[in-house]
């Protein structure tokens, strides 16, 4: 799915077989929804009140992976993960944290893979 130049996410319009990470411009991981366990959306603990650290967390955790995105009005994100149309997500430029403030804005995301044992 191609994103919205000033957009961090987008969607499928339809049921989406897969979410995709896109880590830089070169770099995407993507995980199948069937792998999705749980998704928590909470206060940043590391945020504190340091208006210039991402308020929000959002964690993902996929069967064979744990990702978790910082950033601003994550709740349209999770939205979109409890309607099965998230298709992609990336960080943008920090340039376009406020284009539109009731969209959401991605500061990070970090994928640990799960240790096979």
């Amino acid at each position: 799915m191609p994103f919205k130049e000033d957009s961090c996410y987008s969607t499928s319009g339809k049921y989406c077989a897969c979410i995709e990470f896109h880590l830089s411009e070169h770099k995407r991981r993507g995980f199948h929804t069937s792998q999705l366990i749980e998704y928590t959306l909470e206060p940043n603990p590391d945020a504190g009140d340091d208006k210039n650290e991402p308020p929000q967390k959002l964690a993902l955790a996929f069967s064979t992976a744990d990702v978790v995105v910082l950033g601003w009005r994550l709740s349209h994100l999770a939205d979109k993960l409890q309607e099965n149309d998230l298709a992609a997500v990336r960080v943008l430029p920090k340039r376009f944290a406020d284009v539109d403030r009731h969209m959401p804005f991605l500061a990070s995301i970090a994928i640990t893979p799960i240790a096979k044992g």
